[in-house]
């Protein structure tokens, strides 16, 4: 399930994607605008070149850019959604309160919340058999 939509601008270029997504395919996405660094590079903040502008497309979505840091990087982004789409096979009604409720600050201080629902929906279902 795609959660936020990115779009960026360098010198006059614009990209338009969906996280999460391939990160394999990130390099050609921001290359295709000029952008030739590395995709851990990139920050969610806005520099004197690249401007980025997050959406959450769902509550999910919403909960991860209220909490991102500036210096979270498109790849701490793509990372934290990826791991939420592997959750979402366990379940996901309670993910954006869960995120919401979060003191972290940035993907990566979000990404202990993830692995906590991941554990938490786990031993619900072994528990269960």
């Amino acid at each position: 399930m795609k959660t936020i939509y990115a779009f960026i601008r360098y010198q006059g270029n614009s990209l338009a994607v969906d996280f999460p997504l391939n990160i394999y395919d990130m390099p050609d996405h921001l290359g295709s605008i000029g952008i030739r660094l590395p995709v851990s590079k990139v920050t969610v903040a806005d520099t004197e070149n690249v401007s980025v502008k997050l959406t959450g497309l769902n509550e999910v979505g919403k909960a991860i850019v209220e909490k991102l840091a500036g210096s979270d990087s498109l790849e701490d982004v793509n990372t934290l959604c990826q791991a939420i789409e592997q959750a979402c096979k366990f379940g996901y009604e309670d993910m954006a309160d869960r995120l919401a409720a979060s003191k972290g600050k940035g993907a990566k201080e979000l990404m202990p919340v993830v692995e906590e629902f991941i554990r938490d929906q786990q031993s619900q279902t072994m528990g269960g058999m």
